[in-house]
């Protein structure tokens, strides 16, 4: 169980495409890649590329646009870090323009992943108490399974005081904010949230319920009120459920 995967606003540059060839099969797939960035939670950037699919006829979108994206993460020894995109949103406008970045929300990217921690794990304490502990996590990108390790630390917050580091060989979930490189040269993650010890999560099934649809007078992107499903009889009754993961911890995200 492992996965690591980036969202975010990114900016792009020098865009290429290239051709893939696809094993066993008389075409190829194309994306384009980027070099980008990761926005740190101290306004400084983390070098990276990006790949995103190109459909037929697709072209490159010039320099200097911003996208939001939801991409995995690769993180190479000494490389910028690799980006395989999920999905992916370009802002329109004019790029150029003095004012097209003005709409567009600054905040830092967010990181996420399942991993495991290391059989020798030495947690590590910073000189202002902040804690710091390393996962190894790993992903299909471009082709391949990629294994990254990061470093995921605890702010010396009061919040953080009573949160344990995780046990050697357990799978954690982690979700926060990259700060840059540690001195040991590993990606550094500002924690938000953390789940311990994950394990198999077993609910029951649910059942059938029925649901209504508020349609506003005038289309827009986003509505604050969805639709809330109608409770049946027979769901009356609340469904049990089991899981075997362990403490977690996580606030409003800022």
């Amino acid at each position: 169980m492992s996965s690591f995967n980036a969202f975010g606003f990114f900016a792009l540059a020098g865009g290429t495409r290239i051709a893939t060839t696809v094993p066993g099969a008389a075409y190829a797939k194309h994306h384009v890649h980027y070099t980008t960035s990761l926005k740190t939670l101290e306004n400084s950037y983390v070098a990276a590329t990006l790949r995103v699919y190109s459909g037929v006829g697709d072209a490159p979108l010039p320099d200097n646009t911003i996208a939001f994206v939801v991409a995995k993460v690769f993180v190479p020894n000494g490389q910028p870090v690799e980006l395989d995109a999920l999905s992916f949103a370009a802002i329109p406008g004019d790029v150029d323009g003095a004012n097209y970045q003005d709409q567009i929300p600054d905040c830092p990217v967010y990181l996420y992943g399942v991993g495991h921690i290391p059989d020798h794990h030495a947690p590590q304490v910073l000189n202002d108490g902040a804690r710091i502990f390393t996962v190894c996590l790993s992903d299909y990108i471009a082709g391949g399974l990629k294994d990254s390790t990061v470093q995921c630390m605890y702010p010396a917050t009061k919040r953080w005081v009573k949160t344990p580091i995780p046990h050697p060989q357990s799978c954690t979930q982690f979700f926060g904010h990259c700060t840059g490189f540690g001195d040991t040269g590993l990606l550094r993650i500002s924690v938000e949230h953390v789940t311990l010890s994950l394990g198999p999560h077993i609910l029951a099934q649910p059942a059938a319920t029925a649901s209504t649809t508020t349609t506003p007078a005038r289309r827009q992107k986003y509505i604050a009120y969805g639709s809330t499903p109608t409770q049946s009889s027979s769901a009356s009754t609340p469904l049990a459920s089991t899981s075997h993961a362990g403490p977690s911890s996580s606030s409003p995200m800022q």
